[in-house]
């Protein structure tokens, strides 16, 4: 049973109707006078043959943006003003339009004028050259026989994008994301001789191809390339001389994405792939220029997405806007709906998320507005680009952004902002953003707000006692009830760790711990949940309490030689933070502390984290954990380091009375230690 893979909404060359669904007209007067659109329109726009494109073709293709105000309609003109044969191809809101049209009377210039009671095109066109691509989205299902791929034809989305290429060759969904599509070409192609033709499909996952309407073969199934590489899924049909119709559709699921097809003509040896050359011949046009009547018309603008870079589904797409004007202005400002301005004919742009978005531009002469134009755009990544993450091009945004005022940027590209910084680990630009954020948390009461700042509340830890005041803020954002999510308990947990660790608020921390309960939690976060409530025993001076519950929490499973794998990640932690290797020597030492509840009442372990805190510049943090350790460390050697630490943060704090307390007690009974001297060397004024 043959399947006909039929383009949606094809359009014929009435497809003014569609360019009008994209275009918002304005009402303008009509022809200043004269015969030939090309001189009277009161919009014009110029379009030209790329240079590099292919010649002679009796087709061309353009892609028109929707940035005119006009009346009417639109046609397609030669420069002598002959009208020719057009129809417009595909068209959705925010996008360039794309119009393919004749050129075999073999012109290299054309205008698309726009106005009312344009001369009507010449009827009977039919476009029968190039390689038109068609892609749709379609849901996992099997791919095995006819009838499932019939069904799944049947049930497939509305088409992503259609649009030219020079061959049956894809890697990727050139319109969107390049999982779970179907890819469906139509292409033209002559054959010179009678005879038997072999064509073969080379795809990932499903395919079939039908030449002139009838099926020559088909791979079905999920499968790979490797083993149709050389034209083992071929059939065969008989063709005259003459101009043929090949359909080609591949269903692509999941994974790597591949779609090629091969033809081997009478007398070939082997299977070749059918390349450009094969194929009718299209040209590819462009504007050139744009002429207007209207002295107060704004200019044409065109825009493309020139790179992003992206990790999972966080991104910076950079757009190019060019314009193209039909007077002389002196100065063109542009305003974009993410809260920044830009200026000049020829501009780059980062916006930090895909979708709509709103772009104004203004056209200004000698101090005055001449011309305003507001529309909305489709900003999308390049589908294709090979690689999705570019260091080069995250650099880029990455001090775009860090240059805007965040204060501006609406909610949504704020939370990205975030997000990209987030996985790429950008500490400078996650924090600045992070702020924004944190100044203007009543724009975000909402469960995925909840998530972000928990993640900031992580970013913002031992960021100094001032990161450690934002952290705070932002997990008690994180557990409000209009941000209830998943990383509540988490976010709960955290900052109950910050409560007692850092500021010191045992009643609170208590408070917040009786209210998380365990069947709600994770393994992990159950053992974190009993480590902190013995942390509240022994921050509270009950030791002996703190200890047990310690013990009941246990030491981790399978785990040979205890001792030396707690020692030897005490010592890895020591030596990292010899090398100011921070982060890594925080991280090994919560590692620690977790797996080895026994080691959070340790004096050894509690001075390396005082010492990471203070090196972080976390001084309350440093002074509340010496505080904590003080009952331990008593009748210990290396109480005079703690003795030390604790005039150091407390002097950086303003605790002058303890750290005077703390001086005191150090020299006193540690008079001959190196702690002592290095005391009245640093602080002999007390």
């Amino acid at each position: 049973m043959a399947i006909a893979f039929t383009l949606k909404n094809n359009c014929r060359a009435v497809g003014v109707v569609i360019w009008l669904s994209v275009l918002v007209f304005a009402i303008l007067p009509t022809a200043i006078g004269g015969n030939s659109p090309v001189e009277t329109a009161p919009l014009r726009l110029r379009i030209e043959r790329d240079k590099n494109s292919a010649w002679p073709a009796t087709m061309g293709t353009v892609e028109v943006a929707p940035s005119l105000n006009a009346s009417g309609s639109f046609g397609v003109f030669t420069a002598a003003g002959k009208p020719v044969a057009f129809q417009t191809y595909w068209t959705a809101p925010g996008e360039p339009s794309r119009i393919r049209f004749d050129t075999s009377g073999g012109a290299k210039t054309y205008y698309l004028c726009f106005d009312t009671n344009l001369p009507s095109a010449p009827g009977g066109w039919r476009p029968e050259a190039g390689v038109l691509l068609e892609t749709r989205a379609c849901a996992a299902q099997p791919i095995r026989t006819l009838p499932q791929i019939e069904q799944l034809l049947n049930t497939a989305g509305p088409p992503l994008g259609r649009d030219y290429f020079p061959e049956i060759f894809l890697g990727g969904n050139p319109f969107g994301v390049s999982a779970y599509y179907i890819a469906s070409f139509t292409g033209w192609f002559r054959t010179y001789k009678s005879g038997s033709y072999s064509f073969a499909t080379l795809s990932t996952h499903a395919s079939f191809l039908q030449v002139d309407g009838k099926d020559v073969t088909q791979w079905l199934g999920r499968h790979s390339m490797h083993t149709g590489r050389a034209g083992q899924h071929n059939g065969e049909i008989a063709l005259l001389p003459g101009l043929h119709r090949l359909n080609y559709t591949q269903i692509q699921l999941d994974g790597r994405a591949a779609a090629e097809a091969a033809w081997q003509p009478p007398g070939a040896s082997n299977f070749k792939l059918m390349t450009a050359g094969v194929f009718v011949p299209v040209a590819n046009f462009r504007v050139t220029g744009f002429e207007s009547t209207k002295a107060a018309a704004p200019p044409y603008f065109e825009w493309h997405t020139s790179d992003h870079c992206a990790l999972d589904d966080a991104m910076a797409i950079r757009v190019h806007f060019r314009i193209f004007d039909h007077q002389p202005r002196n100065d063109y400002r542009w305003r974009f709906d993410d809260g920044t301005e830009a200026q000049g004919a020829d501009v780059y742009h980062f916006f930090p998320q895909p979708g709509l978005r709103q772009v104004t531009l203004t056209a200004w002469k000698d101090g005055g507005c001449l011309a305003t134009n507001t529309i909305r755009i489709r900003v999308a990544p390049r589908w294709l680009q090979r690689d999705w993450w570019s260091a080069a091009v995250f650099g880029d945004a990455s001090n775009d952004f860090l240059r805007r005022d965040l204060s501006r940027t609406p909610a949504a590209d704020l939370t990205a902002i975030i997000a990209l910084a987030e996985h790429a680990d950008n500490r400078v630009l996650a924090t600045k953003a992070g702020q924004a954020m944190l100044n203007r948390a009543n724009e975000f009461k909402f469960a995925a707000a909840g998530i972000v700042f928990y993640k900031l509340g992580l970013r913002f830890e031992h960021q100094g006692d001032a990161g450690d005041v934002l952290a705070e803020k932002s997990f008690r954002l994180a557990i409000a009830p209009e941000r209830a999510s998943a990383a509540s308990p988490s976010a709960r947990l955290k900052l109950a760790d910050l409560l007692i660790h850092s500021s010191g608020n045992f009643d609170g921390a208590e408070k917040l711990l009786g209210s998380i309960y365990g069947n709600n939690l994770t393994d992990d976060e159950q053992r974190l949940l009993r480590l902190l409530k013995g942390d509240l025993l022994l921050a509270r001076g009950k030791i002996d309490e703190a200890r047990k519950q310690f013990l009941a929490v246990g030491k981790p499973p399978n785990q040979k030689t205890l001792e030396a794998t707690a020692a030897a990640r005490l010592e890895s932690a020591s030596i990292l933070l010899e090398h100011d290797q921070f982060d890594d020597a925080q991280a090994t030492l919560e590692k620690l502390t977790f797996e080895f509840p026994e080691q959070r009442m340790s004096l050894g372990t509690g001075l390396l984290k005082i010492q990471l805190a203070l090196n972080h510049k976390e001084f309350q943090r440093a002074f509340t954990a010496c505080r904590l350790l003080a009952p331990i460390a008593e009748n210990e050697l290396r109480q005079s380091e703690l003795l030390y630490d604790t005039v150091e943060s407390g002097m950086a704090i303003g605790k002058t009375d303890e750290a005077r307390g703390a001086l005191a007690q150090l020299l006193k009974n540690f008079p001959y230690s190196e702690a002592a001297a290095n005391a009245k060397a640093k602080w002999s004024q007390l």
